[in-house]
Order: structure tokens, then sequence, then C-alpha cells
């Protein structure tokens, strides 16, 4: 098992990924959007894998809905770090991590450019429920829809 820790810069965020899978073997994906083009984002995920995000002080996150709205991307108020996307799909959380917020980010091969822009919402939640983390977690949040 591998655990890839990371989170925003001033801690106020944390991500934890548990995976069988070795980072050389998780493609991270960049979405051509001008959202996640403009933070530099690159995803990653593995269904089989269970990611935990904490939560230091809800008041200093902001869950941005872009496009679709479909999914939520997790910015940290205070340094400004995107650090990964939810999805709820069948009533099931589903995420991927920005690899960008990962210590060891330099494990990790090159980014394949992805366009889910080009998918309707439906196409997207599909698309999602087959690649993303499936095991999520929001660790010490209060109730605010997270």
């Amino acid at each position: 098992m591998q655990r890839l820790e990371g989170g925003c810069y001033c801690g106020n965020i944390s991500v934890r990924l548990d995976t069988e899978k070795a980072p050389d073997l998780l493609t991270p994906r960049a979405c051509d959007c001008d959202f996640c083009t403009g933070h530099g984002a690159s995803w990653v995920s593995d269904p089989d894998a269970h990611l935990e995000i904490e939560i230091q002080n809800e008041a200093a996150i902001n869950l941005f809905e872009q496009g679709s709205k479909s999914a939520r991307f997790w910015l940290c108020q205070r340094c400004g770090v995107l650090t990964c996307v939810t999805c709820d799909v069948d009533g099931e959380r589903r995420a991927a991590v920005n690899v960008r917020a990962l210590s060891d980010r330099s494990s990790f091969p090159p980014p394949t450019s992805v366009s889910p822009k080009a998918l309707s919402a439906d196409e997207k939640k599909a698309r999602w429920s087959d690649v993303w983390i499936k095991g999520v977690t929001v660790k010490d949040c209060w109730d605010v829809g997270l």
C-alpha cells in the first residue's frame, strides 16, 4: 500500500491517498478547461484507492463549482492552492487529487490532456464514476454540505 500525502501550502487542507499503485503507474490528467488550466491542475485517481480530506478551518475553504456544476473544487482561501475535486455519483462521493498538491509530485509520469468540457453533465458523471477514487472521507468538518 502506498500512502501519498499533500495538501495546500498553509496546511489548512490535507489530503492522504492510499493506493496499491505506485505513483509512476498513475498518469495524471490535465483538464483543458480554463479553470484547471489557470490553476495548473493535473488530476490523479485510482478507483480502488481511498482518499482522506482533512480540513483545519472550514471557514477558510472554498468549494468552487464551475462549468456544469457537477463537481466541487476544494480551494484554500488562505493560500489559494487547489487540492482536489469531488463529485457525488449515485449517492457516493468520488474524487481526484491535484498532483501539484501532493508532496511527491515528481514521482508521477507527465500528464495526459483530457477534455471533460466536451462531455455532457451525465457523461462526465459516468466517466468520473469509472475513474475517480471511490473511497472518500472528509475529516473534521462542520456540517456545511461538504
